[in-house]
């Protein structure tokens, strides 16, 4: 362990000598750097980087306070202890109000090897609460980046299968334009119909790719139409696999969300590859009734503007029982083979980052229907 630096803002010896002999008499080892003024304390503060600081709360040319706020400024973890004669009961409390750690008066410097270590002690728990959060927030993303590659999974295999159609459509055109044996317009407009094909193809690998990227992106307003209308796009392909319909019922003029806009995609691609289970389950075949419905609409809560997405399919709904465990970590009704159980869980946080809401409603065998709710632009 690192021996530490103790910055000391004191303009008597005689005190200051007091005060290190109760921290040798303790056993505290450290680098004392002492300074006795405003332009001194400011040099330490930016040369010395100290680990504590002690400072009296009276001086000749500068003052306790002032010191304070300077040191929130400029380095607002390191611990902050006042040790004054001057001391009354209306400093203190305006001192740990300002952000002080501690006081300890100069008659009494029996206490300020106490307040040393409580502010020791203080500082490894907030070390251990930091690092915690740390360990917290990369096992977060890992389970996000999990549960986006579960959805990939799916995607990707609808997509290879659409794909397979506009390529094998490509390789027509191009062996009829290699015979050589049509008319120059015929020609221009097989080339056109390849080249509307070959758009067709990069939509699809585009938004899948964009889904994929590692997101590193900073909350922006985003469209709510726009979120809505890249989902379509991305899930299309399976939809079109389950043959199910697709409805979308988003109220006009709607404000923006402000959010990062991969990780909402795929809190609504994760909802929509739920539902495509659930109709698939309730319908193995086509059937008229095998629908999903996508809506938005402003709303207003806590009399603040917020925006509702709502994902509803007309599947085999979700028990009771097991509704009060769907966001769970880990926790799913499918098989081994089937996924992970990562995406309510993954979707809950993620939406909770945003400052928002995601509930649910279901009746077994006639509908489910997701809630999404975030705070307006």
């Amino acid at each position: 362990m690192k021996t530490l630096k103790f910055l000391f803002l004191e303009d008597s010896s005689t005190d200051l000598e007091l005060i290190q002999r109760e921290l040798k008499r303790a056993g505290v080892e450290y680098i004392p750097v002492h300074v006795q003024d405003r332009e001194e304390y400011l040099r330490a503060i930016e040369d010395e980087k100290p680990d504590f600081i002690f400072s009296d709360y009276s001086l000749p040319n500068f003052d306790g306070l002032s010191a304070l706020t300077i040191a929130k400024e400029q380095c607002p973890t390191t611990p902050f202890i006042f040790v004054s004669g001057t001391y009354g009961e209306d400093a203190a409390i305006q001192t740990l109000t300002r952000g002080a750690t501690d006081y300890v008066l100069k008659d009494r410097l029996v206490k300020l090897v106490p307040a040393l270590r409580r502010a020791i002690r203080e500082i490894e728990e907030h070390k251990a609460l930091r690092r915690a959060e740390q360990e917290k927030f990369e096992i977060e993303e890992q389970l996000r980046q999990s549960q986006k590659v579960e959805a990939m999974g799916f995607l990707a295999g609808a997509m290879a299968h659409e794909i397979n159609n506009p390529i094998m459509a490509i390789i027509d055109y191009a062996q009829l334009i290699s015979k050589g044996e049509m008319d120059i317009d015929k020609a221009q407009k097989i080339a056109s119909k390849i080249k509307q094909e070959g758009e067709r193809i990069s939509v699809m690998v585009k938004d899948l790719l964009r889904f994929a990227r590692q997101e590193k992106a900073a909350f922006e307003p985003v469209s709510v139409f726009a979120l809505i209308s890249k989902t379509r796009s991305i899930a299309e392909q399976r939809l079109k696999m389950s043959r199910i319909q697709l409805e979308l019922d988003i109220h006009t003029n709607l404000p923006s969300v402000m959010c990062k806009e991969g990780q909402i995609l795929q809190v609504l691609l994760n909802l929509i590859n739920n539902g495509i289970d659930a109709l698939n389950q309730r319908y193995p075949e086509y059937d008229e009734n095998k629908r999903m419905i996508i809506s938005a609409k402003p709303e207003e809560i806590g009399g603040k503007s917020w925006v509702r997405i709502a994902v509803e399919d007309l599947g085999s709904g979700i028990p009771q029982e097991i509704g009060k465990s769907i966001f769970n970590t880990f926790f799913t009704t499918k098989g081994a083979d089937k996924g992970t159980g990562l995406g309510l869980s993954v979707s809950l946080g993620i939406v909770k980052e945003h400052g928002g809401f995601l509930s649910f409603e279901s009746s077994t065998n006639e509908y489910t229907r997701f809630f999404l709710d975030l705070p307006a632009v």
